[in-house]
């Protein structure tokens, strides 16, 4: 039933994105410089598991899940534009919930210079791609290490050789409530010594200081990069600290065909004593079919190739929690880029975990996924 009522909800904003696409952006005779645009997506996700040896994990909910087929993260939003400034709402239905995702109001001075205010992604971590992801989910010491959206205020710079973005930020989420939200401070630098139409070399670094007021206590864990069924190899659990830091640097090259990615990541708690944790992670992507890789400068992030696009792809990921263990990730994809509508991906994935105080067994998971994704 569920699925059903998922599959429905999602053919009626399929239905809708098509036609937001034939008759939508708007654009009013009697103000041209205004534009409204209907932005939505939604993920059609199909999983199996080859085998699973994974005494000691943490799942939500108590059954364990050996194949799932599901409709997931469907959202729909709007981006409304006039002269300089630029408004975005994007409302996201998951598990059975509506909820905001991004809630976002910009304004450009110039071709360079932005700034955003409202619920958004920080200057840290890959999350920024969205829909713009070469495998299922993110890579999973970036889902360790990159929080969750903040509301706050961002400032961008952007040249073709140079990224500078910096914001500050309640450390709050807009749906739980805290007397004292604490903040984040956030730095990122992108320096691209390379950047023409068939090459990109850029490497970068980012800084992110969180002061947790009476927020939660930071927790670190490592996910299975798996959308059938959210299971947690190691964690932390809370750790009592008032202020922690995390830490990027990142490496991205492109030639024509090829990209490759690498971005190593950590986090230094102010616990009694001082607690760090770090993870590295990499993928390579090559277009069997396909002339260029593509690159958003704004973001620093490679997106979405064009339509007729065939690319395979490998990704590790190593998550290193200190004393409650580390992490292990291989992934083989295959993408087809189907229109500017659909493309399909297809994802091996090999999750070990061991080495965790109370579990003398490595815990793997092995499974195949795929997912075949909507957007307009």
């Amino acid at each position: 039933m569920k699925v059903l009522k998922n599959a429905i909800l999602t053919a009626g904003i399929a239905a809708l994105g098509f036609q937001a696409q034939a008759q939508f952006t708007v654009v009013p005779e009697n103000d041209p410089n205004f534009k409204l645009k209907f932005i939505g997506r939604t993920n059609f996700d199909a999983g199996t598991y080859l085998n699973r040896n994974d005494k000691g994990t943490y799942k939500n909910g108590n059954d364990e899940v050996d194949n799932a087929i599901l409709i997931n993260d469907t959202r729909l939003g709007f981006v409304g534009t006039k002269d300089k400034w630029e408004g975005k709402v994007e409302v996201c239905y998951t598990n059975g919930a509506i909820s905001f995702r991004d809630v976002t109001l910009k304004y450009s001075f110039n071709e360079h210079n932005k700034v955003t205010f409202g619920n958004q992604f920080m200057p840290y971590g890959i999350k920024l791609t969205g829909i713009n992801y070469k495998f299922t989910e993110d890579p999973s010491v970036d889902y360790t290490f990159c929080p969750s959206r903040k509301v706050g205020v961002n400032y961008l710079y952007t040249t073709d050789g140079l990224n500078i973005s910096t914001g500050l930020y309640s450390n709050g989420n807009v749906d739980k409530k805290a007397y004292n939200q604490g903040f984040n401070a956030g730095l990122q630098l992108i320096w691209r010594p390379v950047y023409n139409e068939t090459t990109v070399f850029h490497i970068g670094g980012a800084f992110l200081y969180t002061d947790k007021g009476s927020s939660e206590n930071p927790s670190f864990k490592g996910v299975v990069p798996a959308s059938i069924e959210a299971t947690t190899l190691i964690q932390t659990g809370e750790l009592e600290a008032p202020n922690y830091e995390r830490y990027e640097f990142q490496a991205l090259f492109i030639k024509e065909k090829w990209l490759l990615e690498a971005h190593f990541m950590g986090a230094s708690v102010n616990t009694e004593k001082r607690s760090n944790f770090s993870g590295v992670w990499g993928q390579v992507s090559y277009q069997i079919i396909g002339d260029q890789q593509k690159y958003n400068k704004v973001t620093g992030l490679p997106i979405t190739s064009a339509p007729g696009t065939l690319e395979v792809l490998g990704r590790v990921d190593y998550l290193n929690l200190d004393n409650f263990g580390n992490q292990t990730d291989f992934e083989l994809g295959l993408n087809y880029i189907i229109n500017k509508h659909f493309n399909v991906k297809f994802n091996y994935v090999v999750a070990t975990g061991k080495d965790r105080p109370d579990i003398t067994e490595d815990r793997t998971l092995n499974l195949i996924q795929t997912r075949l994704q909507f957007s307009f």
